[in-house]
């Protein structure tokens, strides 16, 4: 038996919104705990962790593990009837073998989908070491990306003891961004063992700035190694992800 309830649909649909920007099917997995999902895309050059742990669910009943798939464009339909003061239910019906979101507000709505099988193997976590850690403002990292794009499809990082560089070059030209750490600056935190630079595509970066909800973003990289970045949702909840490098040819 799974059955749970949320008072805040905004955090519900920005979970949604987080993982269709790279996923189109999601596999949770539903614990007396919590909801968990590790994810390659299709491409397998990036992964999305995902965890809510029960604490942020208003009631929250589970009695044993379930794996619970669900095509992520009909998750992403339903979510947007959800009205902004709608309080969510959340059942697991596996006679019928559909997972049923009920929408109580002015009306009571409910919309059952159809449970998709899951994959034969699980994806396991990956827990990489980095050697640079940085907590910057989520803005500052949109607008960079922003930044980059208008003259590149690649984005560089560039890592120093006191700055986290951004940079771009296409046909049309080069643009570069600078957050140096300091007390008036956007990037408030960073400890790098070591000078690092890596790039990474940029049309990936675009996606996850799109997903990214919190006020506060936590960037983790090593040099030409994957880059995680990582954001809150709701008290206790996190989603991760972790995005492989290009390696230029040299």
């Amino acid at each position: 038996m799974f059955h749970a309830v949320l008072e805040s649909s905004k955090i519900w649909r920005q979970i949604v919104d987080a993982l269709a920007t790279l996923l189109t099917e999601a596999h949770f997995i539903v614990r007396n705990d919590g909801i968990s999902l590790t994810q390659y895309d299709s491409s397998r050059a990036a992964m999305v962790d995902l965890f809510l742990p029960s604490s942020i669910f208003q009631e929250y009943n589970c009695k044993n593990e379930y794996e619970v798939s669900l095509g992520l464009d009909e998750l992403v339909k339903v979510s947007k009837r959800i009205a902004g003061d709608d309080r969510l239910e959340f059942y697991l019906d596996q006679s019928q073998n559909r997972f049923e979101i009920r929408m109580i507000g002015q009306a009571e709505r409910t919309f059952k989908i159809q449970l998709l099988t899951p994959p034969e193997e699980r994806t396991k976590k990956i827990s990489p070491t980095f050697e640079t850690h940085a907590e910057m403002f989520s803005d500052a990292f949109k607008q960079v990306v922003k930044d980059i794009g208008v003259v590149s499809n690649h984005m560089k990082i560039t890592v120093t003891k006191e700055s986290l560089g951004f940079g771009g070059v296409g046909d049309v030209g080069e643009a570069e961004v600078s957050l140096n750490l300091g007390d008036d600056s956007l990037l408030y935190q960073l400890e790098a063992k070591q000078d690092a630079t890596a790039m990474y595509a940029l049309s990936y970066l675009s996606e996850i700035a799109k997903a990214i909800s919190s006020d506060t973003l936590t960037l983790r990289m090593t040099e030409n190694k994957p880059v995680m970045l990582e954001f809150s949702i709701a008290e206790g909840g996190v989603i991760k992800f972790l995005l492989a490098p290009r390696i230029e040819r040299r």
